[in-house]
C-alpha cells in the first residue's frame, strides 16, 4: 500500500467515524466537542488502534489550531485587547501565578519534588482556548462579556507558554540535583529582550502593510487570489514566530490581530471558517487519541481526584484572580467556569518536558487523563456558565434580573465601537439587509437612508462599501452567501432581504442560506435571467424582480394610465402578474387576470383629471371655448383652484394655470378634451 493510499484511508477513518460519533451525539443533544474526543479515544492507540499514523492526526492538529488562534486574532483587534485591559492582564496574571502557587504547594506537601510539582502547577494553569473558543462560538457567546474576557484571559495564559518552555531546563536540572544554571539563564536574558524588540518591530510593520496588501489582492477580483494570501499570510506569521522562539499558534494569533482591525476582517474570517471548524475538530479528535484508558483503569480514584480538583481549583483560582483584578462578582464567576478546565498547551509543555524526566510515571499520566476528563466536562459546564453565574449572583445580592443584563451585558450584543467618522453602528434586528452594492443597491439604501430605516450594506468589493460608509450607510465587507457573514450581518433577525447581486448562482445560495435560518424573513431577489425566477423562488424568495419584466411593467403601467383605466385595476393587474411570477409575459395564461375585461373597461365612462400648465392652450380661455359639456364631449365635474373645489361653474368661466379639471365621460371623449388641453408640443 502507497503512502498516498495510507494517507487517503487514515482520513477517510477519520471522517467517518467522526460522522457516526457526531450523529449519534446530536441526537443525544450531547456538544460536538465531546463528541470528538471520545471519537479519538475509540480510534487511538489507547484503545481500538484503528489509526495506523497519528502522528499525521497531530500534525493535522496544529495545523488546527494555528487557523483556529488566527480567528482568535481576528476577533479581537488591539482596541478591544485594551478595553478589556485590567481584567484581561491582571486576572491572567494573577491566576496563573495563585494556579502554579496552589498546585505546586499542595503536591510538595503531598512528597512531591517541588520541580515537578511546579511543571505541573505550569500545566495546570494553562487553559485551552481552542476549547473555549468552539463552545462560545456554538453559543454565539464570543462577543459576550464573559466570554471576552475569558478568551482575553486564555490567551495571556498561551503567551505564558513562551516562558514556562524556557523553565523546563531549570527545572530538569533541579530534579536531577544538577546545578540549576543561572548564570546561563541570565546571560541569555538581553538576547530574549532583543528578540522581543524585534518581534514587536515587525509587527508593527506588518500591522500597516499586511491589510494594505490583502486589500489589493481583494480589490483583483479571484477569490482564488485572496484565499492564497490570506494562508500566505496565516503561515508565514506562524513560521516566523517559530523561528523566534515562539509557537506557531502565537505567531497565528498575532497574524489575525495585525488584520482585526481591517475592513476586510469580515471576508477572511468568512473564508477562513470552513478551515477552522474542520482543522480544530481534528485537534479534538487528536487530544482523544492521545488519552490511555489503561491509566484510568489502573487509577480511576487518582484520575477522578485529579480532575475534580483541578476544575474546582482553576474555577476558584480564577475567580480568585479576576475579582482581585475588579470584574463584577456575575462576570467574574461566568468566565471562571468557562476557563475550568485544562488547555492544548499543557500537552506541548508535557512534550517537550519528557527530555528533562519531568513527564515519568502513571502520576502525570493520571494528570493528563484528568487534563482530558477536564475538557470534557467542559462542554457540559461552559454551555451554563452564564446561568449558572446570575443564579448565584441573584442569591448573594438580590438584584432584579434588569440590573444584571445592564452590568454584564447581553451575549452577542457586545459590538465594535465606531471609529470616529464612521458609518453608523451595525443594525442586530429589525433592519434591512441590503447585498450588493451596485446601483439597484445603493439606490434602495438612498431611499432606506432617507426615510431613516435602519439597515445594512453587505458587499464583496472594498471600495463598494467604502463608498455606502462614505455616504452614511452601515457597511460590511463579507460574501453574503457565507452563514457567518449573514450571522454578522444578522439576517436571521432581520425584516428584509435584498439581494442585489448580479450573479444568479450567489443569489440562489444566500437565499437557500438565508431562509434556513429564518421562515420570517422576506426576501427580495432582483436577477437579469428569465430562467432564475422560478429557481429562486425555489430557494426561498418571496418576491423575485427581474429587470427586464418590471420594465414591461412599467410600460403596461404607461398604457393603462393612457388608456384611462382606473388606478386600482391597474394595481391589481400588477399585483396578480407579480404574484403569478410574471407568467402572462413569459407566455403562459394569467389565472383571473383582469385583462380579460378590458374592452369592456374602455367602453365604459371613466373619470379623469387634467392639471393646466402655462403652456397650455386652455388658459385664459372660457370653458364654452374649450368645448366642455357640448353634446358629445366629456363633462366638467369640477375645477379645482386652490385647493377649493368649485362645481357651479358658467361657461363664461375663464380658466387659469394651475387649475386641475375634474372631467368624465367615455375614454374617446375624455381623449378629445386632453387633446385640446395639453401643450401644442407636449
Amino acid at each position: 500500500m502507497t503512502q498516498e493510499t495510507l494517507v487517503m484511508r487514515e482520513l477517510i477513518l477519520l471522517a467517518s467515524s467522526s460522522l457516526a460519533v457526531l450523529l449519534l451525539f446530536r441526537r443525544l443533544r450531547l456538544p460536538a466537542t465531546v463528541g470528538f474526543i471520545i471519537t479519538g479515544i475509540l480510534i487511538g492507540p489507547g484503545s481500538f488502534g484503528l489509526v495506523g499514523d497519528p502522528e499525521m492526526v497531530r500534525t493535522l492538529a496544529e495545523f488546527g489550531v494555528v487557523i483556529l488562534l488566527f480567528a482568535v486574532g481576528l476577533e479581537f483587534s488591539l482596541t478591544d485587547l485594551r478595553r478589556l485591559g485590567r481584567g484581561a492582564l491582571v486576572g491572567g496574571a494573577l491566576q496563573v501565578a495563585l494556579t502554579v502557587a496552589a498546585v505546586a504547594g499542595l503536591l510538595t506537601l503531598a512528597g512531591w519534588h517541588p520541580a515537578q510539582a511546579i511543571f505541573v502547577g505550569m500545566m495546570a494553569a494553562q487553559t485551552s482556548t481552542a476549547v473555549i473558543l468552539k463552545l462560545l462560538a456554538d453559543r454565539v457567546e464570543l462577543q459576550a462579556p464573559h466570554g471576552r474576557l475569558a478568551i482575553g484571559v486564555s490567551l495571556f495564559q498561551d503567551v505564558t507558554t513562551v516562558p514556562f518552555l524556557v523553565l523546563l531546563l531549570p527545572l530538569g536540572r533541579w530534579l536531577q540535583g544538577r546545578p540549576l544554571l543561572m548564570e546561563e539563564v541570565r546571560g541569555a536574558l538581553p538576547g530574549t529582550l532583543a528578540v522581543v524588540a524585534g518581534a514587536g518591530l515587525v509587527f508593527w510593520l506588518a500591522r500597516r502593510t499586511i491589510p494594505w496588501l490583502l486589500g489589493r489582492t481583494s480589490r483583483i477580483g479571484s477569490r482564488e487570489a485572496f484565499l492564497f494570501s490570506i494562508i500566505l499570510v496565516v503561515l508565514g506569521s506562524a513560521l516566523l514566530a517559530s523561528r523566534a522562539g515562539g509557537s506557531l499558534a502565537i505567531g497565528a494569533f498575532l497574524a489575525g490581530l495585525m488584520l482585526a482591525g481591517s475592513e476586510l476582517r469580515d471576508r477572511i474570517a468568512a473564508e477562513v471558517l470552513p478551515w477552522r471548524d474542520v482543522l480544530s475538530s481534528v485537534f479534538f479528535v487528536a487530544i482523544g487519541m492521545s488519552f490511555a484508558p489503561a491509566v484510568v483503569l489502573k487509577n480511576p480514584g487518582l484520575v477522578l481526584a485529579s480532575t475534580a480538583g483541578l476544575v474546582l481549583l482553576k474555577a476558584v483560582m480564577a475567580l480568585v484572580a479576576l475579582r482581585i483584578a475588579g470584574i463584577s462578582r456575575r462576570l467574574a464567576v461566568a468566565a471562571a467556569l468557562t476557563l475550568a478546565q485544562i488547555g492544548e498547551f499543557s500537552f506541548v509543555l508535557a512534550q517537550a518536558a519528557r527530555p528533562h524526566g519531568l513527564m515519568e510515571g502513571d502520576t502525570p499520566q493520571a494528570f493528563y487523563a484528568g487534563a482530558v476528563f477536564s475538557l470534557l466536562l467542559a462542554s457540559f459546564v461552559q454551555p451554563r456558565a452564564s446561568r449558572w453565574a446570575l443564579a448565584l449572583d441573584r442569591a448573594l445580592s438580590g438584584r432584579s434580573a434588569s440590573a444584571d443584563d445592564e452590568e454584564a451585558g447581553t451575549p452577542g450584543d457586545a459590538g465594535r465601537p465606531a471609529a470616529p467618522g464612521a458609518a453608523p453602528a451595525r443594525p442586530r434586528a429589525g433592519h434591512v439587509v441590503i447585498a450588493g452594492y451596485g446601483l439597484n443597491g445603493r439606490n434602495v439604501a438612498r431611499v432606506l437612508r432617507s426615510v431613516r430605516l435602519p439597515h445594512l450594506v453587505v458587499d464583496l468589493n472594498p471600495d463598494a462599501v467604502a463608498l455606502g460608509q462614505g455616504m452614511g450607510s452601515p457597511v460590511l465587507v463579507g460574501d453574503i452567501g457565507n452563514a457567518l457573514v449573514q450571522r454578522e450581518a444578522g439576517v436571521p433577525r432581520a425584516k428584509v432581504l435584498v439581494l442585489a447581486l448580479s450573479d444568479p448562482t450567489a443569489s440562489r445560495h444566500a437565499c437557500r442560506v438565508a431562509r434556513a435560518s429564518s421562515s420570517e424573513l422576506f426576501i427580495i431577489v432582483r436577477t437579469r435571467y428569465v430562467d432564475e425566477i422560478d429557481q429562486l423562488y425555489a430557494a426561498g424568495a418571496n418576491q423575485v424582480i427581474p429587470e427586464e419584466f418590471e420594465t414591461s411593467i412599467e410600460i403596461f403601467t404607461a398604457v393603462m394610465r393612457e388608456l384611462h383605466v382606473p388606478n386600482n385595476v391597474v394595481q391589481a393587474q400588477i399585483t396578480l402578474l407579480r404574484q403569478e411570477r410574471y407568467s402572462l409575459l413569459r407566455g403562459r395564461r394569467l389565472q383571473g387576470a383582469v385583462l380579460e375585461q378590458l374592452p369592456t373597461i374602455l367602453l365604459e365612462r371613466t373619470t379623469d383629471t387634467f392639471l393646466l400648465l402655462q403652456e397650455s392652450p386652455a388658459v385664459g380661455r372660457a370653458l364654452g371655448e374649450v368645448g366642455l359639456g357640448a353634446e358629445g364631449e366629456a363633462r366638467l365635474v369640477a375645477v379645482v383652484r386652490g385647493g377649493k373645489p368649485q362645481t357651479a361653474v358658467e361657461p363664461d368661466f375663464r380658466l387659469r394655470v394651475g387649475d386641475t379639471l375634474v372631467v368624465t365621460g367615455t375614454h374617446a371623449e375624455v381623449d378629445r378634451v386632453f387633446e385640446r388641453l395639453r401643450p401644442p408640443l407636449l
